[in-house]
């Protein structure tokens, strides 16, 4: 064999070692895209889109953009129609959490949720605390389903506390 081809097998032997231990490293360290939906109390509508990354032991950190929405009856036909309905109080907000696991099993896993927002009620400055339980579900196909009881702190909002529930959807991304 000569000096080129050693150095030439080498070389791809290494190349195949970097990509098989990078895939071994990503698949560690998952990502995952959620979207969760939920009512809260009184009266309102969460709706969450976050990214979720995955560490060790199932701890995770999550980035999200939240929208709120509360709604109330019509003054003047004392319904809930579309005007008192997607017109009266709403919030949107960016922010991260992280996710310790609590509770392991084989298909399934829960974690705390503790985090913090910042946004706008389109008016004036919003910041939340976040607290909160999450239980997760692992399907065959590498997607998640989870439930999650969620109670959130606004500060300088129209309602101080928020308390609720939200089922969703997570879909891995590598």
């Amino acid at each position: 064999m000569t000096m080129k081809k050693t150095l030439k097998t080498v070389l791809l032997l290494m190349l195949v070692c970097i990509g098989f231990a990078t895939n071994a490293h990503a698949q560690r360290n998952g990502g995952r895209l959620s979207l969760g939906v939920g009512l809260l109390y009184e009266n309102g509508m969460d709706v969450t889109l976050a990214y979720e990354h995955e560490m060790n032991y199932r701890h995770a950190w999550e980035f999200f953009a939240n929208g709120y929405l509360k709604w109330t009856e019509c003054k003047s036909c004392g319904h809930i129609c579309p005007e008192s309905f997607w017109r009266n109080y709403r919030t949107y907000g960016f922010g991260v959490a992280y996710k310790p696991c609590v509770v392991r099993g084989r298909n399934h896993y829960g974690n705390l949720r503790i985090g913090a927002s910042a946004g706008s009620d389109t008016n004036k400055f919003l910041a939340g605390i976040h607290v909160g339980y999450e239980h997760n579900y692992e399907l065959r196909s590498g997607w998640t389903l989870y439930w999650q009881v969620k109670s959130d702190m606004m500060i300088k909002g129209a309602d101080l506390l928020r308390t609720g529930i939200v089922l969703g959807v997570k879909l891995p991304i590598k």
